[in-house]
């Protein structure tokens, strides 16, 4: 009964609901497998300006930082961004 083939006779807005819908669930079943996004504060991003101006640093020294493991970078395609919680995190450890 497993390989059974079965035949339904749908018009075409049944046809186009039900492929909607399994688009739907196919799009859902794929985030689900997805890192979930952080919700809150550790969700915002910072743009490598937006990071150099906060902490006062040159590009240079951000991104030895990067390297050096000090601030872990996000890339999102080209774009590289940092989690804003990190940054502020470093800068008031770099504080005291």
């Amino acid at each position: 009964m497993a390989n059974q083939t079965v035949i339904y006779q749908v018009n075409r807005d049944d046809l186009k609901e039900l492929i909607t819908q399994a688009v739907q669930d196919a799009v859902k079943d794929l985030q689900g497998n997805e890192a979930k996004p952080v919700e809150g504060k550790d969700a915002d991003l910072m743009t490598r300006e937006e990071v150099c101006k906060y902490l006062d640093v040159t590009a240079a020294t951000l991104y030895n930082w990067n390297k050096r493991g000090y601030l872990e970078s996000i890339h999102i395609g080209r774009l590289v961004r940092y989690r804003r919680a990190e940054v502020e995190a470093l800068a008031r450890s770099n504080k005291q």
